[in-house]
Parts: C-alpha cells; structure tokens; sequence
C-alpha cells in the first residue's frame, strides 16, 4: 500500500498535473472555451443517436478546430496527454505485476 501512495503522491505532485489543475480552473474562468465544450458534448451525443449524420460530423469537426486555436486549452491537453501517459504506465505495470503473480502459483 504504501508504494501505492507513493506512486499517486509522484502522480499529483508531478509538475504536468499541477499544470492540468491551474489551466483547468483556468479554463473554468472562459466563457469561450465553456461554451465550446458544452456545444462539443451536446453536438458529439447527437451525432451519435443521429447514426453518425455527416453534417453533425462536420459542425463536430469545426467546433473541435475551433477549441484546438484557444492556447489554454491546447496547452491543458498536452500536459493532460503526459498525466494520461504516466496512469497508464502505472496500470499497465500494476496490471504485469498481478498478471504474473496469479499465473505462477
């Protein structure tokens, strides 16, 4: 347990997830990127149920283009991609460690 805390303590004292924190609440704070997220999520549900419409797909695809120029928001999600990376080395090495402790007894 206590090389489990470990790890999640070098996770959230990591300098890319502090980042993610500070430009997440700073994200929070702009209408534009809000509102675009929300238009994303709502237009991302609909092109779904739509059976995958192409001119939701395209609205989509504009809106994802146009949140892709806000620099908070691009600078957020490289440092999201570097937190994501470190989770999954995590698991899939947590995963490794169980696998091969339940296939060799």
């Amino acid at each position: 347990m206590k090389a489990l805390d470990d790890v999640i303590n070098y996770l959230v004292s990591s300098k890319d997830y502090k980042e993610c924190i500070r430009l997440k609440e700073q994200m929070k704070k702009s209408r534009d990127v809000l509102s675009l997220v929300e238009e994303i999520k709502t237009l991302q549900k609909q092109y779904v149920k739509s059976n995958y419409d192409t001119e939701i797909k395209e609205k989509l695809d504009y809106l994802e283009d146009k949140l892709n120029t806000i620099p908070v928001y691009v600078i957020y999600m490289q440092h999201l991609e570097k937190v994501n990376e470190m989770i999954n080395y995590v698991k899939d090495e947590m995963n490794d460690y169980f696998y091969k402790l339940l296939n060799e007894l």
